[in-house]
């Protein structure tokens, strides 16, 4: 469920190139669908799960989730948040050079008229002050860098066993022979279809899991210690060490900017 702040209609026959909306949601799961336009997806509050056949992808706080046109997906909050969603014409703007989903940086700038953007009403003139402003986040966007919140999916059904059991316990420390015992394949096997569909070997598909785990209940404001000990590390400067590897920064300067307490409305 969710409550929007601004007109109600379908995006995809805006006459404006670029419309967008706020909503405050609830937790709520949409099923796989897909837009005519581009989306950008920005979260000023909470956290937003997106699945697509390929893979799944995280948005915690302060970043923002390029879907591009026409991808099937479906988008999970499992805890209330705000977000804006920017919808964007693909036929004038291909973003050929963008990957079909991925997770994007946001600067100060973007923030701003990602929430400019989200509030302008979806008829505005070209030449006007409105598609003045959208043409400048167009360019913005171009620029942004990729953030590392993706996870891609085997599609064997074995490994995608594996996947479920480490699904289920994030902090799963068994060796990969003994995963791959318990969905009736061997170690070379697992290992094989994970680098072959996934494009990781499967201990760093592992380590990217662990973190997207993490950073979604960082994102909620939970200890770094008790994040760290459910997510298989044996401490938490052991965590920070992997954080810091992966993200570039310290889990405290990752979120910096944004906190989300679970009790918030």
């Amino acid at each position: 469920m969710s409550i929007n702040r601004q007109a109600t209609g379908n995006p995809d026959l805006a006459k404006a190139r670029v419309v967008g909306q706020t909503e405050i949601c609830t937790p709520y799961e949409t099923a796989q669908h897909s837009h005519q336009r581009h989306q950008l997806i920005y979260a000023t509050r909470g956290v937003v799960h997106m699945a697509t056949a390929a893979g799944e992808w995280i948005l915690p706080p302060s970043r923002a989730l390029w879907i591009s046109g026409g991808i099937k997906h479906a988008l999970t909050v499992k805890r209330p948040a705000e977000i804006s969603i920017l919808y964007i014409d693909q036929v004038i703007y291909p973003f050929k050079s963008f990957a079909q989903c991925c997770v994007v940086e946001v600067t100060p700038l973007v923030r701003e008229l990602i929430s400019a953007c989200a509030l302008l009403p979806w008829d505005y003139q070209a030449g006007s002050i409105e598609f003045r402003l959208s043409e400048v986040l167009i360019d913005q966007i171009k620029q942004l860098e990729l953030a590392p919140l993706d996870l891609k999916l085997p599609q064997d059904e074995r490994a995608l066993r594996v996947v479920e059991l480490l699904k289920l316990d994030p902090g799963n420390r068994k060796p990969l022979t003994e995963l791959a015992r318990e969905v009736g394949a061997s170690a070379r096997t697992i290992e094989r279809l994970f680098s072959k569909e996934t494009y990781l070997s499967f201990g760093a598909w592992r380590h990217r899991h662990r973190m997207l785990f993490a950073v979604e209940r960082l994102a909620y404001g939970e200890n770094v210690t008790r994040v760290a000990l459910e997510a298989g590390y044996e401490s938490s400067s052991s965590f920070i060490a992997s954080f810091r590897t992966m993200f570039g920064t310290t889990p405290s300067r990752y979120f910096r900017f944004e906190s989300v307490s679970p009790d918030q409305p």
